[in-house]
């Protein structure tokens, strides 16, 4: 597996939604499983825009991805505002962008993919966080950084 999206790697490096969309796609043709990472910043997230700038990092990510080639895709959801800072996203917010994040790959694909992608949740898991978190029902894992 390799990530492309990384909220680290799109603050640090500038990385755009369309080089992430490159990456996913050569990543693909390698041969390799990729996980696209999306989220939002604290900015963002304040003004209530957490599902539509998901949105729009999902869709053009997976741009010119084939429903064939989405077996080997996973989706992070790494709200940027909670990574690093021990501020995590409550389950029903997580829940939320996940909700919407499988709403969007049904109506990008199918409902038979959305079902089966895995997407992730990875904004400051913990030890006391994991399992309510686990527990939603779009929440397929995590992502762990600081914890593991």
């Amino acid at each position: 597996w390799a990530l492309a999206g990384h909220s680290e790697r799109r603050v640090i490096f500038g990385e755009t939604d369309d080089y992430i969309n490159s990456q996913c796609r050569k990543l693909i043709e390698q041969g390799m499983s990729v996980m696209l990472c999306i989220g939002e910043s604290l900015a963002e997230f304040e003004q209530d825009l957490a599902g539509s700038v998901c949105a729009v990092q999902l869709k053009k990510g997976l741009k010119g991805i084939t429903k064939e080639e989405m077996s080997r895709v996973a989706i992070a959801y790494e709200p940027v505002w909670a990574i690093g800072t021990g501020k995590v996203a409550t389950p029903e917010i997580a829940q939320s962008v996940h909700a919407k994040c499988r709403s969007i790959i049904a109506e990008m694909y199918d409902q038979e993919t959305a079902d089966e992608v895995r997407i992730l949740y990875g904004g400051s898991v913990t030890p006391d966080s994991v399992d309510e978190l686990m527990s939603q029902p779009d929440i397929d894992g995590a992502l762990v950084g600081g914890a593991s």
